[in-house]
């Protein structure tokens, strides 16, 4: 419920430009982890795998915020798969 009232209390544009970011990297992340042949729970560990990456400063070069390439991408779910 908290959610729900946080939501209506941001402007619109601010809103549905937080979710469609949101949205865009999940998708992102749910085709990489499809064409790596990632089952659910792999796929989970490697969103969180990609958010210990940004938070220890290894970020993407696709925008400010650090977000990966779709080739960034790729090397990273190579390098995870290594290492899981």
């Amino acid at each position: 419920m908290l959610f729900v009232r946080a939501i209506h209390e941001l402007p619109l544009q601010k809103y549905c430009c937080a979710m469609m970011g949101k949205k865009r990297d999940l998708k992102q992340i749910d085709a990489i982890a499809k064409e790596f042949d990632m089952s659910p729970p792999v796929r989970k560990s490697f969103g969180k795998f990609i958010e210990n990456e940004k938070a220890n400063g290894d970020t993407g070069t696709l925008n400010a915020k650090g977000a990966f390439t779709w080739d960034e991408l790729q090397e990273k779910a190579e390098e995870f798969l290594r290492k899981f």
